[in-house]
């Protein structure tokens, strides 16, 4: 069997012009996760990551911090889904559906509850496919793209192979439901529990992707600090 671990990224930069970035907290938990790794004398056969900034600053923090880090290859597969222009094309439906959302758009990035409340209305309507998407990635294809990515690093790394990706909670959540045969919401409910810095790890072989580890910060709960734990 081999091991594929997938990390999500660093806390990443909610509220600011560019999301798209780590904070200062997502690179220490970054490097911290690294050091952990490290720690446990895992030894990797190969890494990759998606293409967008908070996974690949990621990836090279944590990867800084291993004695004999392999090379990084870049998996487009391995990105989340953009939230806002699904947000975008179905704010409509939404208003309609749920006076809430109404209440709650002006203040959708800058107050956390916020937009909690439309993120997750918006996101329960995109798995429905109840509405045609006019921008934006449609919820099986997401699902597709992520498991194709899953099966390139299957592909390229057989037979005791151990692997590390980073990635984000969307396609860690699609992964679980692959290996658990989950349904659409209960995958998606996990991308909202997923933590900032977290590993999952499946193991695999030519026929078997099974889950092993899911969402731990151990590493990160050890230190006691305040708000080291993060999930946006």
């Amino acid at each position: 069997m081999s091991v594929l671990y997938l990390m999500r990224h660093g806390q990443a930069s909610f509220g600011q012009d560019n999301y798209d970035r780590l904070s200062e907290l997502g690179r220490r938990q970054a490097s911290l996760t690294g050091e952990h790794l490290a720690a446990l004398g895992l030894s990797f056969d190969a890494a990759y990551c998606g293409t967008m900034s908070r996974q690949q600053d990621t990836a090279q923090a944590a990867l800084a911090a291993l004695p004999d880090p392999p090379p990084l290859t870049e998996l487009p597969g391995l990105n989340e889904y953009q939230s806002e222009p699904i947000i975008q094309a179905l704010l409509p439906a939404m208003r309609a559906e749920d006076p809430a959302v109404a209440q709650a758009l002006p203040r959708m990035y800058e107050d956390r509850k916020a937009f909690q409340v439309v993120y997750e209305r918006a996101m329960r309507l995109w798995i429905s496919g109840r509405y045609q998407l006019d921008q934006g990635e449609p919820w099986p294809e997401f699902l597709a793209r992520s498991r194709a990515a899953l099966e390139r690093v299957r592909a390229d790394n057989g037979r005791g192979k151990t692997v590390l990706a980073f990635t984000s909670g969307g396609p860690i959540s699609a992964a679980v439901r692959l290996a658990l045969g989950l349904g659409d919401e209960s995958a998606l409910r996990l991308t909202w529990v997923i933590k900032n810095a977290s590993l999952s790890s499946f193991f695999y072989n030519d026929r078997d992707f099974s889950l092993s580890l899911f969402n731990s910060t151990a590493h990160l709960e050890l230190r006691r600090e305040p708000g080291l734990i993060t999930y946006r």
